[in-house]
């Protein structure tokens, strides 16, 4: 997230780190990403840790009634798949409790990482097509690793939007005020007059959705979001995916859509580690529409109801004009 949560209690974070047996005398908020507040932690020992603190209600692509027990699970299953042999993952740190994650007052939960030095890569396309081959081969030993974590421990991917319901009832109750913020106006200008085209890609969705859930017996362990901003390059020249917060058992065009188009180098760096592995376009046309939709509908949510002007809300406005606009 671009601005720390107003009102939040750096002390109370501090102690929470003590949980790593680590004795915090610096915390300097890192406006990077979006979706997790993140943290440069400087400790009385001298080492500098990367802290993530995650609002649990933000994590709405849960089908978990527990975010915390969710978010747990995923960070459980990096820490095996790292300990597996799988040297891309960027796993947190495990606490003295045994616990990768901690919770905070106030609805966070905290995660410990060491520091990762190298190049890190804006959200997008990636920078280069070597660099693209290196994380789909990383991504084809993930969706190989399936069977090193325990059954349950991940969440099945829904294949649902998020927030997709009050979307929907502001669509059919147009007359009602959206009042909620500084953008509220704005995006129900911007949102209202494509009702019908909005209705006409759920539509479609739910008929892509289907044919995802009649071959769910071949799905594997996916990142949920292998986007560029995801992936570092570490200063030895080697690869680490970061925020696996996202991670879920679903089909391999979860992960796979994000790293089109392909050319045969492409698939073949992918399916050195998993021959046989098919991929369908519909499912990758699925997830592609899901990104879409979720995106407004997060959006939405979020300038329908209370909301600052601040770098986050700008950024939203700026990527839900985007989203909207390319329907």
């Amino acid at each position: 997230m671009y601005a720390e949560p107003a009102g939040f209690d750096r002390r109370a974070l501090m102690h929470v780190l003590t949980e790593w047996g680590i004795e915090a005398i610096e915390l300097r908020y890192e406006p990077v990403g979006f979706g997790t507040h993140h943290y440069r932690v400087r400790a009385k020992d001298g080492q500098a840790w990367f802290v993530n603190v995650d609002e649990l209600s933000t994590k709405t692509w849960w089908a978990h009634d527990d975010a915390f027990a969710a978010l747990e699970g995923a960070l459980r299953a990096t820490v095996l798949l790292r300990n597996a042999g799988l040297e891309f993952v960027h796993a947190p740190s495990v606490g003295r409790n045994g616990s990768p994650l901690a919770p905070l007052a106030g609805g966070y939960a905290v995660s410990v990482y060491s520091v990762v030095h190298g190049e890190s890569h804006r959200h997008g396309d990636y920078p280069t097509n070597e660099l693209r081959r290196r994380v789909l081969a990383a991504i084809g030993r993930l969706h190989a690793s399936t069977k090193l974590l325990p059954a349950g421990l991940l969440q099945r991917d829904r294949l649902r939007v998020p927030l997709r319901e009050p979307l929907i009832a502001a669509l059919a109750n147009p007359s009602a005020a959206w009042s909620g913020g500084p953008y509220s106006t704005r995006a129900e200008q911007l949102v209202l007059p494509r009702a019908n085209a909005l209705r006409a890609l759920f539509t479609h969705y739910d008929e892509l959705a289907q044919s995802l859930r009649a071959n769910s017996d071949d799905w594997v362990v996916t990142h949920g979001e292998p986007h560029a901003a995801n992936v570092m390059r570490t200063t030895d020249g080697a690869i680490r995916l970061i925020d696996w917060d996202t991670m879920a058992i679903g089909p391999r065009e979860r992960d796979r859509w994000m790293l089109e188009p392909l050319g045969e180098d492409d698939s073949t760096a992918y399916t050195a580690s998993n021959p046989g592995a098919r991929i369908d376009p519909e499912a990758l046309a699925f997830y592609r529409l899901q990104w879409t939709l979720s995106e407004i509908c997060t959006y939405t949510a979020t300038f329908r109801g209370p909301h600052v002007d601040d770098e986050n809300t700008r950024l939203a406005w700026s990527e839900l004009e985007g989203y909207v606009h390319a329907m």
